[in-house]
């Protein structure tokens, strides 16, 4: 190869190079990579009575997550009467899952979900209630 040419396909090569690095943060999750079923492998709730944990009391937490940014689940609550689906989307934004649009009033949509490998964990409060849910992919 000609060495103006190769000094031309070597900058060139840098270029990219570069413009790949700075432009691709590879440790941030992807769509494809959060989307699928979760299941609530821990879910609490706290307040000033103590601590209930809501998978030993018969609830329980379902989420799919689509690709299409769709998101669709199931949450029981056996002690506040709760047994309801919930439609909405989804969303990465800051390295954490965001449920939105959900016409119902659950409190998924007002939870962001940190993405710890194959799990999603929230840790919010609610009038006085911390609510700790970790959701594990299936």
């Amino acid at each position: 190869m000609h060495p103006t040419r190769r000094a031309a396909a070597l900058a060139m090569m840098s270029a990219l190079v570069l413009g790949t690095a700075c432009s691709d943060d590879s440790t941030s999750p992807t769509t494809a990579q959060v989307a699928g079923s979760y299941r609530a492998t821990t879910f609490t709730a706290t307040s000033a009575l103590g601590t209930e944990n809501v998978l030993q009391t018969g609830g329980s937490l379902t989420a799919q997550f689509a690709t299409s940014g769709a998101v669709t689940g199931h949450v029981t609550i056996p002690s506040e009467a709760v047994d309801e689906d919930f439609v909405g989307t989804w969303k990465i934004e800051n390295g954490e899952v965001d449920i939105e649009e959900v016409p119902s009033d659950i409190f998924v949509e007002d939870m962001s979900f940190k993405i710890a490998g194959t799990t999603l964990v929230a840790d919010d409060t609610f009038d006085g209630v911390r609510v700790q849910v970790v959701l594990t992919k299936q």
